[in-house]
């Protein structure tokens, strides 16, 4: 061992170094850089139509992307850009003008080397094994004694499996510290015991208490005699409820409504009349402290605030999101023949699908093309819808710095346009046709228009609001046109799409001349318009920063990822129940947003961790969901 380390002394000193090496310095990762610009990059020079960037980036940013291959500790794109900036010589080294961004590195890695991965791989694995003494010198300093680390054994999903364990490691304290039963210390069954029952059903997608039978079955090595299926039924149901005496005796009941505005409500009551004589309040206290565990809302956005202050001290969320607000209904199947006893919290429309369900309200931000959730609202008959968008609108404000709110036709009215307009923020929402609509679009001309100070208006509450109208042709989802699939998108070109004119059957101007009637999708937007833009199908470029009428249509399409959203809640992490108590159904879906939002976050540690980059439509996560709930099911939730 001793005449190894000499070996590797002797070495170190003839390429330059001093000995021993204990951590790198700026001129270890300079020789890298240099070592990788003397091999001959063979990519094609030609102008790669990404962004109009020519030779030089081309050649740099390949020898970029093989460098942080080599260099262990460059696991994510923000660490990409900290180093370029901090250390001396690399830049120049790998042939750079200028450090580059972690945006710019992120779309180069996903877009202009998109079908390069394993080729820029193979030319790493080549450097190491050139680089002569990589093994014993600067690469051992830091921390790389083999080609197992930079070059890992990829999983069936695609992710290394170091960043998995990092990210469960990361998700895993949130959701046993903030699924809380708040229990007593001196309770025969303890918090702890219910919450690993709680993620035992989750797990299962279900949540019948009588199932306790087969988690005892399952769970054989349980030390303790297992407890009543009532009394978790009852831990789940009382923390939305309120404790209280009647006639002499204790009970929990449903939150009541507040009769006095300066005093609360008594907690004794000499009958059920008296008690029943101050009515039920499930309207969830919207000015209170969104934090605590105080209730399954509560707990939610605890939970949900944790998630976001991971990714953000993470640098995952390092700049400006944007943020989707939208609806979701969970349906209630009202017996054909029987009367309309509605569970507590139903709401009746004829636009659900079986008329009746409970309705939830969710802002959603939209990271790396993963939809995250900020704040949800359950909300029941009688809440005041603007209160509700209000706090979603705050809430996001407060967790991300918000590029701009999307939603549907649904919340494009005069009060919450001009409150997202009051706090500085922008919008884009879609814009139902009536009259004054439609009266508008007989002006608008070719297959993108816009109208300037637009007025919307509220007689019902007095207000207006001063507007752009804008409207493209309609094109199935927005982004789609009809009869084509949705995620036919235009792929940005990369190497494979060089040295070819134009593909066969390209769209050209003629080809997307205005027909004489043309059907519009409208939109209402506070972001200023500077002309109609390019038509998405004349072009392979993203043009969605652009201030045109078809790049804010474009921008509008992240709102479908709220909708992908809510059916993975529904779909993957909702589970069943057939209570008919709300604080029940809140606490399942309060568990189903905070496991998605695990899954979501554990998905964008590993795209960052592992530097792989996806679509914001693919729908091929690194971590599935199943697999997410089974490695959690690995550790005691107490």
């Amino acid at each position: 061992m001793a005449q190894r380390e000499d070996h590797i002394t002797e070495q170190i000193a003839a390429e330059g170094f001093t000995s021993p090496v204990e951590e790198p310095i700026d001129r270890d990762y300079v020789y890298i850089a240099e070592k990788i610009a003397d091999r001959r990059v063979r990519f094609h020079p030609a102008e790669d139509r990404y962004e109009h960037r020519g030779e030089e980036d081309v050649i740099a940013m390949a020898r970029l992307h093989v460098y942080w291959h080599v260099v262990e500790e460059l696991d994510s794109w923000p660490q990409i850009a900290r180093h370029l900036r901090n250390t001396d010589g690399v830049v120049d080294a790998l042939g750079l003008d200028s450090p580059r961004s972690r945006e710019t590195i992120r779309l180069s890695w996903k877009n202009q080397f998109a079908h390069a991965h394993e080729r820029l791989r193979r030319m790493a694995e080549h450097v190491r094994d050139k680089i002569g003494w990589g093994r014993d010198g600067v690469l051992m300093a830091m921390g790389v004694d083999d080609g197992s680390q930079s070059f890992p054994e990829f999983t069936e999903e695609g992710v290394r499996e170091a960043a998995k364990d990092r990210a469960y490691d990361r998700i895993r304290p949130i959701l046993t510290d903030v699924v809380d039963f708040d229990r007593a210390d001196n309770v025969s069954v303890p918090s702890e015991d219910l919450t690993d029952y709680a993620g035992w059903l989750a797990r299962r997608r279900e949540m019948y208490p009588e199932s306790v039978d087969s988690y005892v079955a399952e769970m054989d090595a349980l030390e303790d005699e297992p407890f009543d299926p009532e009394t978790y039924r009852r831990a789940v149901r009382n923390k939305e409820r309120e404790r209280v005496v009647v006639d002499g005796e204790v009970h929990w009941v449903k939150p009541r409504a507040s009769v006095n505005d300066t005093a609360p409500n008594p907690d004794v009551y000499d009958s059920w009349d008296a008690l029943a004589a101050d009515g039920v309040d499930w309207s969830i206290d919207l000015l209170d402290d969104p934090g605590g565990t105080d209730n399954w809302h509560s707990t939610a956005e605890e939970g949900i605030e944790r998630f976001v202050t991971e990714l953000t001290e993470d640098g995952v969320i390092d700049g400006p999101v944007p943020v989707c607000i939208d609806g979701s209904i969970r349906s209630w199947h009202k017996h054909p023949r029987g009367s309309d006893d509605r569970p507590d919290g139903v709401y009746r429309e004829s636009y659900f699908d079986t008329n009746y369900g409970w309705k939830d309200l969710s802002a959603n931000a939209i990271i790396d093309g993963r939809s995250v959730v900020l704040a949800n609202v359950s909300s029941v008959p009688g809440d005041k819808f603007f209160q509700a968008v209000k706090y979603l609108i705050d809430r996001a404000t407060d967790l991300v710095d918000v590029e701009c709110f999307f939603a549907d036709a649904e919340f494009s009215n005069v009060d919450i346009c001009r409150y997202i307009h009051h706090i500085g923020e922008d919008y884009i929402m879609r814009k139902s046709h009536r009259e004054p609509v439609k009266r508008l679009f007989e002006t608008f001309s070719g297959t993108a228009d816009w109208e300037e100070n637009y007025e919307m208006n509220s007689k019902r509450k007095g207000m207006t609001h001063k507007t752009t109208l804008f409207a493209v042709e309609k094109r199935g989802q927005t982004d789609v046109k009809k009869g084509e699939k949705r995620h036919d998108d235009h792929e940005q070109a990369g190497f494979d799409d060089f040295d070819f004119d134009q593909a066969e059957g390209q769209l050209t101007w003629s080809d997307l001349a205005p027909d004489d009637d043309v059907e519009y999708v409208a939109f209402i937007t506070n972001k200023d318009i500077d002309s109609a833009g390019i038509h998405p199908e004349l072009t392979p470029e993203d043009r969605r920063d652009e201030t045109t009428v078809w790049s804010l249509a474009e921008q509008y399409r992240r709102r479908w990822s709220i909708e992908t959203t809510f059916r993975q809640i529904k779909h993957q992490f909702l589970p069943r129940t057939r209570s008919r108590d709300l604080g029940t159904r809140r606490f399942v879906w309060m568990l189903a947003i905070l496991l998605y939002n695990a899954w979501a976050t554990i998905n964008l540690f590993v795209q960052s961790w592992a530097a792989q980059t996806f679509d914001e439509d693919d729908t091929d996560p690194p971590v599935r969901g199943k697999v997410m709930l089974e490695e959690i099911a690995k550790t005691d939730y107490g």
